[in-house]
């Protein structure tokens, strides 16, 4: 039956409330700045009513819940955006420092080399007597043939470096799978009791975003309070558990593979997954056309050279210009090195004639690869062109996918953000709700002083 008891009772109830609801907003201030906290709110409702002769009366309120202020569909947007984003920014870096190896345009790039190279045999050309002009012919071919050297050894280092990113990133994706699987099996027992662990399930968020930028993950929520998540169709965390990821590199193709079964994962998202991409096909294409390259020049030249002559009583005939068979291993024959005089010039070993030193210097302009289509400057030129093209889009895309996380995460503030103006506003409320409480309480026990003096 309502008396004082009873609004005793109700200013206790809300003396709790109040000093819960303070306990709830110092949270929120001191967690401001803190990266990926949700701001949270105590959730109270009306006690049940009591119902008297006349009607019912309110008993006070009753404490609800700490609700956490998250959208978790803005989350799964969000680890889109990540996984895109990272990928983006990945093929940016890496093929801005692929370009800054050709080193073109400039005088030490490839380009500027193979035109000297040829313009060395025009020079032969004019004087295919002297021997000056052919040291200076195996000069520019060992320049020429450096430049081959120096882009190969770079791609080469490149592909190791995305080996090396590959292994560092794995040890962080299992590193955050871990933690995930371990905050589930604390929040699901947390869960089990009806109160949900607010800030667990935001640091368990935060990871999940960590992971986003790494791999294209799928998650989704169980009914429990766990997550599951995939990547490529691979469970990495169900039920409290997580299943940790290796690396395979063989044959020149770098693999993610789930540790224990070395079953493949197919990783197409994130920072990783444009490593595996640029491992497996966008840094060995380039490499390899830069090998077709050397290849087309080895043959067309050493085809002309073999049949000339060079210097000498016989002249000597037969010798191959260059060696190896790609942009790794191309050089200047040995022999020629140690006697520049075996450089041909002549096509019949007549004094004067000049005809292969002409024909050599023509390669130039000779459409050599590609099927007979282009000739090796062009060829050059479109892989540097296209180069160029590829960075500007992955440039582009990462513009894009930043402003979208950016939007997105200014939609996921605006709910979940702390704003230190309404934290004060509802400190004052949650004060002044506080003392009123008490000030009813001290009524009471003023009322209960008076009835025990009567």
């Amino acid at each position: 039956m309502a008396g004082l008891n009873s609004i005793l009772e109700m200013g206790k109830r809300s003396l709790s409330a109040n000093q819960f609801g303070i306990n709830v907003t110092s949270h929120n201030i001191t967690n401001a700045a803190s990266p990926g906290y949700s701001r949270q709110r105590l959730m109270v409702v009306p006690s049940a009513p009591e119902k008297l002769t006349f009607g019912y009366v309110g008993t006070g309120v009753t404490i609800q819940s700490v609700q956490r202020m998250r959208e978790n569909y803005i989350g799964q947007q969000t680890y889109a955006v990540n996984q895109n984003n990272g990928r983006a920014m990945q093929r940016q870096s890496v093929l801005s420092l692929a370009e800054s190896y050709l080193q073109e345009p400039s005088d030490t790039g490839l380009s500027a080399m193979m035109q000297e190279f040829f313009a060395s045999f025009q020079s032969l050309s004019l004087h295919p007597e002297e021997s000056a002009n052919r040291n200076a012919v195996v000069q520019r071919a060992q320049l020429m043939t450096g430049a081959f050297h120096r882009i190969a050894e770079s791609f080469d280092s490149l592909r190791n470096d995305m080996v090396n990113q590959a292994e560092t990133m794995t040890g962080k994706i299992n590193m955050l799978v871990s933690s995930i699987a371990g905050l589930d099996r604390t929040i699901v027992a947390s869960s089990a009791s009806g109160t949900p662990p607010n800030d667990l399930l935001d640091r368990r968020d935060e990871s999940l975003n960590e992971l986003s930028k790494l791999v294209d993950i799928n998650v989704s929520y169980n009914t429990n309070g766990s997550v599951s998540v995939a990547v490529g169709g691979s469970m990495l965390v169900t039920g409290g558990t997580a299943t940790e990821i290796d690396t395979s590199y063989a044959g020149g193709v770098l693999q993610m593979v789930m540790k224990g079964t070395g079953n493949t994962i197919k990783v197409s998202g994130g920072t990783l997954g444009a490593v595996i991409s640029q491992q497996n096909v966008t840094l060995t294409s380039y490499a390899a056309k830069f090998d077709q390259l050397a290849a087309a020049l080895i043959d067309s030249v050493n085809t002309a050279h073999a049949a000339g002559y060079g210097l000498g009583t016989p002249p000597a005939t037969g010798t191959p210009f260059f060696t190896g068979s790609d942009a790794s291993t191309i050089d200047v024959a040995p022999a020629v090195v140690a006697t520049p005089s075996l450089v041909a010039a002549s096509g019949t070993g007549a004094p004067g004639d000049n005809s292969v030193a002409l024909a050599i210097a023509n390669l130039q302009s000779a459409n050599l690869l590609n099927g007979g289509t282009v000739t090796a400057a062009q060829f050059y030129a479109g892989v540097v062109s296209t180069l160029g093209s590829e960075i500007e889009a992955a440039v582009t895309e990462a513009d894009a996918t930043a402003l979208v996380a950016e939007q997105l995460t200014t939609q996921q503030n605006a709910v979940s953000g702390v704003s230190l103006d309404e934290e004060m506003t509802n400190l004052i409320k949650y004060q002044h709700g506080f003392d009123a409480a008490a000030r009813v309480v001290t009524a009471v026990n003023e009322m209960f002083q008076t009835i025990l003096s009567m």
